[in-house]
């Protein structure tokens, strides 16, 4: 009998996903080995020699998740070379199961190994498979598993645009149309307030009670996990939206004495964009407690955009 379950091999940059996983896993009563997890013993050990026995011998499984990270740490290819060097002792039986966070060809894995999408999957989802794939019953989902699956979901759509937010926490953005007069400008300028309030109000809509009930279900009543799933995705949608709304007005050139306005509308997202990152991150705490809260409230101040406004019409 092995000492693991399933070992995961995963890059630094997919932790927090990983660490989703790992947490379900136990939950579910796997034993598994995720670092974070194994401190105490990897602690003081030669760890070339500790990891290569863990990823070669002591698992029964071994869960690699690829992505273009992935194939470039040194440690991940000592970890990667240490499993699939397993398949010379044991070639008969799976041992090494890609999940794919994108489609890097990952040295030593035949395009032919059958592989999961980690886009189209939780960590929850994820954990499932894994246990089932052990032989191991995951049991019925936990009280309050629903708030869960909305956080795994939600974090999950959230990381996906990590490179939009940094885009527009560093005010970059491609140019996407330019206007050479100031009727023109500011005839976009009014129709985009409009968009924003649309992307705003979409946010309430997501998470009106009708809303929730309809994927969570009924007082008593279980909820349902691909509702909930596109419940979560719709709202990390509107968070794309606002960067996507941002990043059009920082894109559209203008005449000068009106890019002060179209910058100043574009800082309009960042206070909703905060909020629905802060909701996130609270509601994946609570979630691990089986509760959570569906309420939130976006506030803006619109102060600075009246003033550039004003600045226009009165020169």
């Amino acid at each position: 009998m092995t000492k693991y379950d399933v070992c995961l091999s995963f890059a630094g940059e997919n932790r927090d996903y990983v660490s989703e996983v790992a947490g379900h896993l136990g939950d579910m009563g796997l034993r598994y080995f995720y670092d974070n997890d194994a401190q105490h013993e990897l602690w003081g050990e030669e760890l070339t020699e500790y990891l290569d026995k863990v990823y070669r011998e002591d698992s029964r499984f071994c869960v690699m998740f690829v992505s273009e990270h992935y194939v470039r740490k040194i440690w991940t290819i000592h970890e990667r070379r240490s499993a699939l060097s397993r398949g010379l002792t044991d070639p008969h039986r799976p041992y090494v199961l890609p999940a794919r966070f994108d489609d890097t060809d990952v040295p030593g894995v035949r395009p032919s190994t059958g592989y999961l999408d980690l886009r189209r999957f939780t960590p929850y989802q994820l954990a499932e498979m894994i246990a089932k794939k052990a032989g191991v019953d995951p049991g019925p989902p936990k009280p309050g598993w629903e708030y869960k699956a909305f956080a795994d979901a939600l974090g999950q759509s959230i990381r996906a645009l990590e490179e939009k937010k940094l885009n527009h926490e560093m005010g970059f953005a491609d140019t996407v149309r330019t206007f050479g007069t100031d009727t023109e400008s500011l005839d976009y300028f009014t129709a985009r307030t409009r968009k924003f309030d649309d992307i705003v109000n979409a946010v309430a809509d997501v998470l009106s009670p009708q809303k929730q009930q309809w994927a969570f279900g009924p007082s008593g009543q279980a909820g349902n996990s691909d509702k909930i799933r596109l419940l979560a995705n719709r709202f990390a949608k509107s968070y794309e939206d606002l960067l996507d709304w941002a990043a059009d007005l920082r894109g559209t050139t203008t005449p000068d004495r009106l890019r002060p306005l179209y910058d100043a509308a574009a800082r309009l997202a960042d206070q909703p964009l905060r909020r629905i990152e802060e909701f996130a991150e609270h509601f994946a705490t609570a979630a691990r407690r089986g509760a959570g809260e569906l309420e939130l409230t976006l506030d803006y101040d619109t102060s600075e955009v009246e003033a550039e406004l004003k600045k226009v019409q009165t020169t």
